[in-house]
């Protein structure tokens, strides 16, 4: 069974990206790069939603590195139902019951699967309760506007906390699972 995990840096007051879709405050160095080449080696699925997926996929396939190679090399899901086909290698698109395939994919024998980005799949998911874990690197930053992570609205859930990994960087890695699980 795979897990499914929710990975995305946000700002101090909760944003992803800030005005406009930007997401060029993010702090990145090598510790941060050497974290996320250890925890992908758990996975080999990546799902997006649209937007996610076109900004991704700009700029993935000629970037260079782990992360890139890993990116280019993992299986990758897109939830639309506006793109006809996805460019990118090994992309499949998902058109329907976006929740009702994501549980499907979990209960296939594999390696983790990670969500980035994706505000809008991510509610979604969170909302049928099918993130097994969420990895929130929150950094040093607060921006005042921009896309919450987390949608106005949503239900209340309650978390359990598995792990931190504060970095030189001032970014503090959080590791939660839903509480229950």
């Amino acid at each position: 069974m795979s897990k499914l995990i929710m990975w995305n840096m946000i700002t101090l007051d909760g944003f992803f990206e800030g005005p406009s879709h930007d997401i060029g405050w993010f702090v990145f160095d090598d510790e941060l790069e050497s974290y996320i080449h250890e925890t992908q080696l758990a996975a080999d699925t990546l799902l997006f939603g649209r937007v996610t997926y076109e900004m991704m996929a700009a700029y993935w396939p000629s970037a260079e590195g782990q992360i890139a190679d890993f990116m280019n090399s993992a299986r990758k899901l897109v939830a639309t139902r506006t793109l006809d086909k996805a460019e990118w290698n090994n992309t499949s698109l998902i058109r329907d019951n976006v929740p009702e395939e994501v549980a499907t994919l979990k209960q296939e024998a594999g390696k983790d699967m990670f969500v980035f980005g994706s505000a809008n799949l991510s509610s979604e998911l969170m909302s049928r309760g099918l993130f097994d874990e969420y990895r929130i690197a929150v950094n040093p930053v607060v921006l005042g506007s921009g896309t919450p992570l987390f949608k106005n609205g949503s239900e209340k859930l309650n978390l359990k906390l598995l792990k931190t990994r504060p970095l030189k960087s001032g970014v503090v890695v959080l590791h939660y699972a839903p509480a229950g699980n």
